[in-house]
């Protein structure tokens, strides 16, 4: 069920130029969205092996996917075994640069990498590589996200369905995103895809219910602006506060992850991309 959004969209159409990770563990059963939205299009292929040929996503979907990224990033822990520090990244760790990508997930079809990378215009990146096999055929997904100046936070999403166009980075559908809050509850979200320049500026929070169908339980998460951040503010099916995160950038490209849990304690992440491929990760904590 979809409920009508109170949001702007502008777009704008600007020539190509170059552009400057790691899943949701939830099952989701039923996810219902509120707030945002946007049209959908689609590119017109039947080849199920190229990403552009499904239906595109909805502004909402960009920014959801670019918090959830955040979100990841700042809760990444190696897989056993794979550069782990005593089963974990320990506070202010330095992951191990490119040449040893830091293995943070493995099953038979799903493995995420993360490395550091300084992009064109000198942010430091966080870069998560995903290889999947949907439907038996490979996918690989390598989102670099970094902060900017003003609280902004910008992702890139680049998608290859062959090794060798991994290897000469010749992606079958490519994207850049950028979020962040504005100090009166809104969100603006600019997407540039296909050419194109897309603006969305969410006035309302953006609502997602997720049931997990192992347990029936339920978890809703309302995403607004505040004071140039995003904040996710996620609740169980009765009301309940589960947790309060808030997720901006610095402009050194630094990504930060601030949450507040129902027992007042709290949490802060700094995560950072590097020249040499490793990730830099400041935690504090307290009560």
């Amino acid at each position: 069920m979809l409920r009508p959004s109170f949001f702007t969209r502008n777009n704008q159409r600007f020539a190509l130029a170059p552009a400057s990770f790691v899943p949701i563990g939830l099952l989701a059963l039923l996810v219902l969205r509120f707030g945002g939205c946007a049209e959908n299009s689609s590119t017109g292929t039947a080849d199920e092996r190229n990403p552009s040929s499904q239906i595109q996503p909805t502004g909402e979907e960009f920014l959801i996917g670019v918090l959830d990224e955040v979100d990841a990033i700042s809760n990444s822990v190696p897989a056993r075994g794979r550069g782990s520090l005593h089963g974990g990244i320990e506070p202010n760790a330095i992951m191990p640069a490119a040449v040893h990508k830091l293995q943070i997930s493995a099953s038979t079809f799903d493995t995420t990498f993360i490395y550091g990378e300084t992009t064109s215009d000198g942010y430091g990146a966080v870069v998560t590589e995903r290889h999947q096999y949907p439907k038996g055929m490979l996918l690989i997904t390598v989102r670099k996200t970094h902060g900017k100046s003003q609280g902004k936070v910008v992702s890139q999403t680049r998608k290859y369905v062959s090794f060798a166009d991994f290897r000469i980075d010749r992606a079958q559908q490519s994207n850049v995103t950028e979020v962040y809050g504005l100090s009166r509850d809104t969100i603006v979200t600019h997407v540039f895809r296909n050419g194109i320049l897309e603006t969305y500026t969410f006035r309302l929070p953006v609502v997602t219910r997720i049931v997990n169908p192992g347990d029936g339980s339920v978890r809703i998460t309302s995403r607004f602006g505040s004071s140039g951040a995003v904040v996710s503010e996620v609740r169980d099916g009765s009301g309940t506060l589960i947790q309060h995160r808030s997720s901006s950038g610095l402009a050194d490209g630094s990504i930060v992850s601030y949450t507040q849990f129902a027992d007042s304690s709290w949490r802060s992440v700094r995560t950072v991309g590097r020249s040499d491929g490793s990730v830099f990760r400041e935690v504090t904590s307290g009560r």
